[in-house]
């Protein structure tokens, strides 16, 4: 009977440790949203949570600690974003649509984006292993490429490639986007990133 009264203790404690746990990342990502990357100070999420900075220093040992937990919150959110795009045997088809919703996810989440991959906070530096989340979200379209290519034999280390390359291309116009450098008359940002990822079926896919 002790055992269990231990045990059901224990495993109250963790479930109220968890609680807390997310409700202070969803403060701090709220605090992310509104104000920006530079309002994140362990100081000025203890305040909005009501909690000690002791608190938070041992939850998430240090600042880099709690911004690794957004960093990894904005990729999951990423993929969740590329999982809902309606698979198609299509391949061009496919390759716009996922092109289409990691435009959509960085204009509707700016902030978590510019932690991802702006630095927009100096004093953090992702693990070796957070880095390689981004080319885990490329796993999608090298399968898609691999599944789409009918007839021919191509390698899973092309595959990567070929994905790396409209990765970068993708990212590259909606990072310019986002900074301001694509307002052209005429031409909306979409239609740019739709012209360039013409090119790059073209060029990989030729039919």
């Amino acid at each position: 009977m002790k055992t269990n009264k231990v045990t059901n203790f224990r495993a109250a404690q963790e479930k109220h440790q968890q609680k807390l746990r997310q409700g202070i990342l969803d403060d701090a990502s709220s605090l992310l949203i509104q104000e920006g990357a530079r309002a994140l100070s362990m100081r000025r999420i203890a305040d909005l949570v009501g909690c000690s900075t002791t608190v938070l220093y041992t939850m998430f040992s240090n600042k880099q600690g709690l911004v690794d937990e957004l960093y990894l919150r904005g990729f999951d959110m990423l993929q969740k974003s590329l999982e809902a795009v309606s698979y198609s045997d299509n391949l061009r088809e496919y390759v716009y649509s996922l092109g289409f919703a990691y435009r959509d996810f960085a204009l509707a989440n700016q902030t978590y984006y510019s932690i991802m991959f702006f630095k927009v906070i100096p004093e953090y530096t992702p693990s070796e292993a957070n880095l390689k989340l981004g080319q885990s979200n490329l796993k999608i379209l090298v399968e898609a490429i691999q599944n789409c290519i009918d007839g021919e034999n191509i390698a899973e280390d092309e595959a990567w490639e070929i994905a790396r390359v409209i990765w970068a291309t993708v990212h590259g116009q909606v990072s310019l986007e986002l900074t301001g450098y694509f307002n052209y008359p005429g031409v909306s940002p979409q239609q740019m990133l739709e012209r360039a990822l013409q090119a790059l079926v073209n060029e990989f896919f030729p039919t």
